[in-house]
């Protein structure tokens, strides 16, 4: 968001934000899911290892998931506050919501990254996702 933002482009930014976190949350969800019947396979104890690996790094990420998702305003005031309080505010304060979706982005994407490669190396494929 640059330091002349108007309150529609702070609207779009918080709505597309918003439909982000909700995708990712469903992609999440499938890969739980997949994890899941993973589980239920034999599998040795260090494919299992690793599904518990990725079982808590979803776990965690859905859990920062929820935190930015609360932090991002739905009502009309809300918004018109957050955004006043960005215009007011020193330059970081008027990222802050960025940057915390883009770490969130560069940190998901990793471990989604680490978690197709996983499955695909697995030793007994299931269907694909």
């Amino acid at each position: 968001m640059e330091s002349t933002t108007s309150i529609e482009q702070f609207q779009e930014d918080l709505q597309y934000w918003k439909q982000e976190l909700s995708s990712i949350k469903q992609e999440i969800c499938h890969f739980e899911s997949h994890l899941e019947n993973m589980a239920k396979m034999k599998l040795s104890k260090i494919h299992l290892a690793t599904v518990e690996h990725f079982q808590n790094s979803f776990i965690c990420q859905k859990e920062v998931l929820d935190k930015l998702r609360h932090d991002l305003p739905d009502s009309q005031q809300k918004v018109q506050h957050s955004f006043n309080m960005f215009n007011t505010a020193a330059k970081e304060a008027k990222h802050a919501l960025a940057e915390r979706m883009d770490t969130f982005r560069r940190i998901y994407n990793d471990i989604k990254q680490e978690f197709k490669q996983f499955r695909s190396s697995e030793p007994v494929q299931l269907a694909s996702i």
